[in-house]
């Protein structure tokens, strides 16, 4: 595998590209465009769905694990850098000085991408990083990839406003493509009553199932007590939670399990659960919960309409754009309306399947990664489109 490679040192970041680049040369008769990207996310299909129709479209697409592997390859102005996380630029900064020094770093790496001919591209999946530890740097960060960026790939609409309360991306620059949903990616046998047995749930039992590496912001230990309140609330309905995913935050990860502990009907798995594994999580789910604190874009909301879930979350940015026909488990987190009374409404209320049919029409990665590449040549590479 070219990632595994990569990370053991069995191929160069050069060597990667132009093997990239050879492959797709052999189906066609003129040069091949080329898509360099980092980070990489090995847990996060994300990327692998966005660039599912590549080479229709004439790209080679080559992974970088560090943003200095990235533009090691001039490519003849046919090439363009595709960043998308920056959490790693200023991971661990004690002082302000060191933060101006990093991005000073991260701007002179853009300046000398475009000087050897690369077009710079950025998916801006958040505003911020969801633990923002040093907002102002980051700020600063983002001023300056939006300065250097040819292209920025919005996943929501509401990108762009929320984007503005820190930073204004410039009109002719954005272009919005949604996150791809993941059908096709998990595989699915649709089996629930199995699914519920492998989550020790009963058939009377309600499962609420909160997924995703385990982090402070995604709000875990809120949705512990929204449930334990739940619970007491309506001693006539049976209710069960688990709240599964890769341990991010080991002191955290803690703090779940000693309240997991001391909460009936609760359930922590900290793991990294394999592919084959999140059918039963999903499929044996009534409803999927994502309390995030902070949040524009979620894959998760996407996941929960794969495999045909109610999503309780908050109703803003993506997620409200995603779930516009039955926003009803959406919540706004005012008084009266916060994610105990969405969790509430959840025991009564599921949406047609006619709104999940929409939601998966409208995101379907094949469409929607072609959408995106057509984008990127337009924007881009208008001087070699055929």
């Amino acid at each position: 595998m070219r990632i595994k490679d990569l990370a053991e040192g069995a191929i160069s970041p050069e060597a990667a590209f132009v093997e990239a680049v050879l492959a797709q040369a052999s189906r066609m008769e003129q040069l091949p465009l080329a898509l360099n990207y980092a980070p990489v996310a090995r847990m996060n299909p994300f990327r692998r769905l966005l660039y599912s129709r590549s080479a229709e479209h004439c790209f080679a697409v080559v992974p970088a694990l560090r943003f200095e592997h990235l533009g090691l390859v001039g490519w003849a102005g046919r090439s363009v850098i595709h960043l998308h996380w920056f959490a790693n630029v200023l991971k661990g900064v004690e002082s302000s000085d060191e933060a101006r020094t990093r991005i000073e770093g991260f701007q002179a790496n853009l300046a000398a991408w475009k000087a050897r001919g690369h077009r710079i591209l950025w998916t801006m999946h958040n505003v911020l990083p969801h633990d923002c530890v040093v907002p102002d740097a980051e700020v600063a960060l983002r001023k300056v990839i939006v300065a250097a960026a040819d292209a920025i790939h919005v996943l929501s609409k509401a990108s762009v406003e929320e984007a503005r309360r820190y930073f204004l991306l410039p009109e002719e620059k954005v272009f919005h493509v949604p996150h791809p949903c993941y059908e096709g990616w998990y595989a699915n046998a649709n089996d629930r009553l199995v699914a519920r047995l492998d989550l020790d749930a009963e058939s009377r039992d309600f499962v609420f199932v909160l997924f995703g590496s385990i982090q402070r912001y995604k709000g875990a230990m809120d949705l512990l007590d929204a449930f334990d309140t739940l619970r007491r609330m309506r001693p006539d309905r049976s209710l069960k939670l688990v709240i599964a995913g890769k341990p991010v935050d080991r002191d955290h990860v803690e703090e779940i399990a000693a309240r997991v502990a001391t909460t009936p009907g609760a359930r922590l798995i900290a793991s990294a659960m394999e592919e084959r594994d999140i059918q039963s999580l999903f499929n044996g789910a009534d409803a999927v919960v994502a309390p995030y604190r902070r949040t524009l874009n979620s894959g998760v909301a996407l996941l929960a309409a794969t495999f045909r879930r109610p999503l309780i979350a908050p109703g803003s940015g993506g997620v409200k754009e995603t779930y516009a026909e039955d926003p009803m488990l959406l919540y706004s987190g005012a008084e009266g309306d916060g994610l105990l009374e969405a969790m509430h409404r959840a025991l009564e209320h599921r949406p047609d399947d006619a709104v999940f049919d929409a939601i998966l029409a409208a995101h379907r990665p094949p469409e929607l990664s072609s959408r995106f590449f057509v984008e990127v040549r337009q924007r881009l590479f208008p001087e070699v489109i055929p």
